[in-house]
């Protein structure tokens, strides 16, 4: 089962969140670790330099430490806090935390050293210590002081506690952030799919205006398939409207025939009237239904006019025509490959019709769209007809008789598809017809 757009980008964004803000979480807490061991080193490292102002050497060499250190837990046992003092003859003063213990001491420096160590009691500790030279003594004293780490660790441990209590509070909010900007940001959606439920429903005609910047495009190309199915059965209907009006004379006709001594002459004219009508009007229909624009679809021309060309030289191979194709190899119909043979093959099917000997196919594609003109040699269109049918809108059936179904199918297949036609002469002396489509 396809999840929802919303379980989508709750969930993407949840991920996001947790991910976040462990590693926030993380980062704060060895950021915390790590600050307050250092400051716990601190401390250790002035209470061994109080320490050092507090040693001094007796007139017998030995190690006398004048005052204590004033912190009591160096007197409670086992407290987790000692110091440890030896001297160059290995002679130990030490806490009375330490009681009978003794701690391991590193190899000898003067310079200020930390470590870790397990204390008595299998306690962590931290110790710093170093080496110092009286003048008095025979060699090195080393000094020593460890603290309890355990302090620094419940440190951290409450911190964890009150950082993960926060994060945890911050994360809810912003889950309830996430879910209340998602129900919101997906509104426009849902306004959509309400529109077009009541389009579905018949009770409006396309989706209004006023959607956010990024779901208009989205509605403007609803809307236009909207549309473009309107109009193609509005054309639909006037067919059916033409072809009704149109059999009325003669049903009534055969009718009346039909009631006093039918004459079969006048029968047979007038049901051939309606075959014609029949034909003329189911097949505009048939053509305009199955007409549109496909998107991304892209039909080479000069392949479609070649094929259209090697037919029709058979169909009409008595005539000895010459077809002059003149298309480049860029040049391509976006469209219906049916709709583009369509329009073709009925402008140089009557191009052959009326030619004495030359047919020509040229054309182009560029930023403003595809042109293709099909001219011939033959008499031409009379002067008023062409200047009738090249006016926006006029439709290729009222004209005068003699130029057939063919065109009238052209000229709907050309507006389905968004173009227009125009009628010239041609300067091979016969007509013109040239197809501007517009660009994707």
């Amino acid at each position: 089962m396809t999840a929802s757009l919303s379980a989508r980008l709750v969930a993407g964004a949840l991920i996001w969140l947790v991910v976040m803000l462990a590693m926030g979480g993380g980062v704060l807490t060895l950021a915390f670790r790590n600050t307050v061991e250092q400051e716990f080193s601190h401390r250790l490292d002035a209470m061994l330099r109080a320490m050092i102002a507090a040693t001094e050497i007796g007139p017998d060499g030995a190690v006398i430490t004048m005052r204590p250190l004033g912190d009591p837990r160096f007197d409670q046992i086992f407290s987790g806090w000692y110091w440890q003092v030896t001297e160059p003859s290995g002679r130990q003063l030490r806490s009375r935390s330490l009681w009978d213990s003794v701690l391991d001491s590193a190899d000898g420096g003067t310079e200020l050293r930390t470590r870790h160590m397990d204390g008595p009691q299998g306690e962590p500790l931290l110790v710093a210590e170093r080496d110092l030279r009286f003048p008095e003594a025979s060699g090195p004293v080393h000094l020593l002081i460890a603290g309890d780490l355990r302090e620094v660790r419940e440190g951290v441990r409450r911190f964890d506690l009150l950082l993960g209590s926060a994060l945890g509070l911050l994360g809810g909010g912003l889950v309830i952030a996430i879910l209340i900007q998602v129900r919101f940001g997906l509104r426009p959606l849902r306004a959509m799919a309400h529109d077009l439920n009541a389009v579905r429903q018949g009770e409006r005609d396309r989706l209004p205006e006023g959607y956010p910047r990024e779901v208009a495009p989205l509605a403007e190309a609803m809307n236009g398939v909207l549309d473009k199915d309107a109009e193609l059965i509005e054309r639909a209907r006037t067919h059916v409207g033409n072809l009704a009006h149109g059999l009325k004379t003669p049903l009534a006709i055969v009718a009346a025939e039909m009631a006093d001594h039918p004459d079969k002459t006048v029968v047979a004219e007038q049901v051939e009237a309606m075959r014609r009508l029949i034909e003329h009007h189911l097949g505009r229909a048939s053509a305009v239904a199955g007409a549109g624009r496909v998107l991304g679809g892209k039909v080479a021309v000069r392949e479609v006019a070649q094929a259209i060309a090697g037919v029709l030289a058979r169909v009409f191979a008595d005539r000895d025509l010459a077809f002059d194709i003149d298309l480049p190899a860029t040049a391509a119909f976006r469209g219906q490959r049916e709709d583009l043979e369509e329009i073709l093959g009925n402008l140089m099917e009557n191009a052959c019709k009326w030619a004495v000997g030359r047919i020509r196919v040229s054309g182009g594609g560029g930023p403003a769209g595809l042109t293709l003109s099909v001219e011939d040699d033959g008499p031409g269109m009379p002067p008023e007809l062409t200047a009738e049918a090249s006016q926006r809108g006029r439709r290729l059936d009222e004209m005068a008789p003699g130029w057939g179904l063919g065109l009238s199918i052209v000229s709907d297949l050309v507006q389905v598809n968004g173009g227009a036609m125009d009628f010239s002469r041609s300067d091979l002396g016969g007509l013109a017809v040239t197809i501007r489509m517009p660009p994707r």
